[in-house]
């Protein structure tokens, strides 16, 4: 495992705004339809290379402080009350990670108006640029009705947007947007679904080195997203991700691979973004319809980081944590032949970890219990009675990493 990846930047964005996207009604595809329109504004106004890119980079991720479905319900009315709150979230979140920072300002002010009216205490030209262009993109997107032909809607939608110049919008980038918007071109490459192709067509590359150091701060601002869906799981990916480290340890592994693990770990339920809270808060036993939505993350998982180009070994070792020996795991039934050593400690590490928390409907279990539960799962062919055997003898040492993990969670809580 080499120290250092070579992956496209913007792809590794472009893999995390998709999983930001999944909302009660489904995948949306929000945030790369707002890097579309914010782009071209950007450009018309001329913004050269890297302040376009910085555009792109936060419009990708701009409501990663939006938690819940409840919550991104609400993003979807025009005038939405009460922003601040998960502006701020996502600007402590991105500021975590010193490959995300510099975006942490603008996603903070991106719903600021342009009349001063913002907790923020900016107006006008005081709001970052980068800013202003997002939430003139972000509200277009918004008033987008994916049931209408979109050449119908132009003329309303801009009609809705032009009211606004001055109150909401910056009257410049409204006269950019109009200009724009006359180009038919405009409006149907935000109905074509080929949204990646179509921006990463009119952006520098970004492939480059991204050190693991790197690599984690990212993978730990994304733990906290997809962790903060429930209170039951709130220190769950960051506890799979130290613990499958550390064993990778205990097994003699390099120290860039069990970091590369550590990733693995923060990522593996990446694909629980697309359920609902209301399942996995449910405090009584799940029905097969319940379940069988649940057996869905570690495909979304598999689907969203095979975006990734770099990324082929850690996306299976993140995304194979529920497949078993026997071949009767899911969601791809994979032969335990065809499993390797990382993807059967992830499995380990993830049942480990959910067993010693607490969840909706019963307290952490005890050792005894632990023990028992991770050998039957052994003699019944799921897991790797190695790396059972690993953890078991050295259960104390990962026992302790949950107290750390929620000392570390109560400190950093957004």
């Amino acid at each position: 495992m080499v120290k250092d990846l070579n992956i496209d930047y913007y792809k590794l964005l472009f893999a995390l705004s998709t999983a930001l996207d999944f909302t009660g009604k489904g995948l949306m595809k929000h945030h790369i339809r707002v890097a579309l329109i914010a782009q071209q504004i950007a450009r018309k106004i001329g913004l050269n290379e890297n302040e376009t890119s910085e555009v792109v980079c936060a419009s990708l991720l701009h409501d990663i402080g939006t938690i819940n479905f409840t919550e991104k319900a609400r993003l979807v009315d025009f005038e939405v009350q009460n922003t601040y709150d998960h502006c701020m979230r996502g600007e402590r979140l991105v500021n975590s990670s010193p490959l995300l920072k510099p975006l942490s300002v603008v996603i903070l002010c991106h719903h600021d108006r342009w009349d001063g009216k913002n907790k923020t205490g900016l107006a006008g030209e005081s709001i970052p640029l980068a800013s202003r262009i997002i939430h003139l993109a972000d509200r277009v997107d918004v008033l987008i009705d994916s049931g209408r032909y979109i050449l119908q809607q132009r003329d309303e939608i801009i009609k809705k947007i032009t009211s606004l110049a001055g109150v909401f919008f910056d009257p410049q980038l409204v006269l950019a947007l109009v200009d724009l918007a006359r180009r038919e071109s405009f409006w149907l490459d935000l109905t074509g679904g080929n949204y990646e192709r179509i921006l990463l067509s009119r952006i520098k590359p970004g492939r480059k080195n991204v050190s693991m150091e790197e690599l984690l701060s990212v993978g730990e601002v994304f733990a906290r997203v997809i962790d903060g869906k429930s209170r039951f799981t709130h220190v769950h990916s960051r506890l799979v991700s130290l613990v499958a480290g550390e064993m990778a340890e205990l097994a003699g592994f390099s120290r860039d691979h069990c970091r590369a693990m550590r990733v693995a770990g923060l990522l593996h339920d990446l694909g629980k973004l697309a359920v609902p809270e209301s399942i996995l808060e449910k405090p009584g036993r799940l029905t097969p319809e319940e379940y069988n939505i649940i057996k869905c993350h570690t495909y979304y998982t598999y689907r969203i980081l095979e975006m990734v180009e770099g990324f082929e070994e850690i996306n299976l070792w993140a995304s194979y944590h529920h497949e078993c020996l026997n071949g009767r795991g899911y969601p791809f039934g994979i032969d335990g032949k065809k499993l390797s050593a990382e993807s059967r400690i992830m499995a380990v590490s993830d049942i480990f970890s959910a067993l010693v928390e607490d969840r909706p409907y019963r307290l952490g279990l005890s050792r005894h219990k632990v023990e028992q539960i991770l050998l039957e799962k052994v003699k019944a062919g799921d897991l790797d009675a190695k790396w059972v055997n690993l953890l078991l003898e050295n259960y104390n040492q990962l026992h302790e990493l949950k107290e750390a993990c929620s000392m570390d969670i109560n400190k950093t809580r957004c």
